[in-house]
């Protein structure tokens, strides 16, 4: 049975090569108008939308879709009609761009990154080069700050601690980062074979409204016997900016960062990093959530916790 199924990957990776490269980007947005036509504008600038581009307006009220028309009238820009959240809105708009264009490969960008020339084809040519890749994410700078680095080498995840950074983050970019290496891939600029992609299932919709669903996709990417990998040479610079509770650390935030974490943590975490995270990271954590947003007055974000990890406990959560 074990030799079938790894006969049956690697006929699946093969039959990937076989049709001429097709990208199509998807652009997730929610009330961030202005963001999103810079982003396209920059895609326009750089050559990418000889791409095929999705916007998937999920739910906004601010007349993204309209103006996308307008605008970029290349552009297939799609309003749903509720917010979706960031898992099961990339799926939906997944879907979409699929049917529409059916497309060897997905770029995931989100609104808030402006890419450089040669943003795409660096990302598939890293694909190309290994057929064990199915997914590929792009080095990303602070918009802010260019000469630093945002994202060198996807993401650090260390369970026992509770805790999710960015390779390299904040770094002075000197070239350190630049070589093509294994990576945890996160969602917001990375290239995903479309076939990998619908086989597995998308991203998670119980880690919806928001994250780590990316990350939850690119350790499942690699139990099933791909690679996720970082390529350099595609360069994007990131706002990073966040449209769930933009108000700060509320209790709504907590609840859902707290329930998904255990959910994520009991997914791909061992037994032992898994003890190290209730015997020394939970204390800590639930201290620091206590000392700093104790001084601002928020105990909500100290309920949203505790109730997060109730609802783990539920047995819907337990997936």
């Amino acid at each position: 049975m074990c030799q079938l199924a790894g006969t049956a990957v690697t006929l699946a990776k093969r039959s990937a090569l076989t049709r001429p490269p097709l990208i199509a980007t998807v652009t997730p947005t929610y009330n961030q108008r202005q963001k999103t036509l810079q982003c396209l504008a920059r895609l326009r600038e750089t050559g990418e939308l000889k791409h095929k581009v999705l916007v998937w307006d999920n739910g906004s009220a601010d007349g993204t879709v309209e103006a996308v028309r307008e605008a970029f009238p290349e552009v297939l820009a799609h309003g749903h009609h509720a917010n979706l959240g960031v898992g099961s809105g990339r799926n939906a708009a997944a879907r979409l761009a699929i049917e529409r264009f059916q497309p060897t490969h997905l770029l995931f960008l989100d609104n808030d990154i402006l890419v450089e020339p040669g943003f795409a084809e660096a990302l598939l040519a890293a694909l190309l080069r290994d057929p064990q890749a199915g997914q590929a994410q792009a080095k990303l700078r602070f918009m802010n700050d260019p000469q630093r680095l945002n994202d060198g080498g996807g993401a650090r995840i260390t369970f026992w601690l509770g805790r999710i950074r960015p390779v390299g983050y904040g770094e002075f970019d000197r070239g350190q980062r630049d070589q093509v290496t294994r990576c945890v891939s996160c969602g917001g600029a990375m290239l995903v074979r479309a076939d990998l992609f619908e086989r597995l299932g998308g991203f998670d919709k119980v880690f919806d409204p928001f994250g780590p669903e990316d990350l939850d996709f690119s350790l499942r990417l690699q139990k099933a016997g791909y690679k996720a990998l970082y390529a350099p040479q595609a360069v994007g610079l990131h706002e990073v900016s966040h449209t769930f509770e933009p108000g700060g650390y509320s209790e709504k935030y907590a609840r859902h960062k707290a329930r998904h974490w255990f959910v994520f943590m009991r997914r791909h975490a061992s037994p032992l990093q898994r003890a190290g995270f209730y015997l020394l990271g939970a204390p800590y954590l639930l201290a620091r959530v206590l000392l700093r947003e104790g001084r601002k007055g928020n105990f909500g974000a100290l309920r949203g916790v505790l109730r997060g990890m109730v609802d783990y406990l539920k047995p819907s959560a337990r997936a």
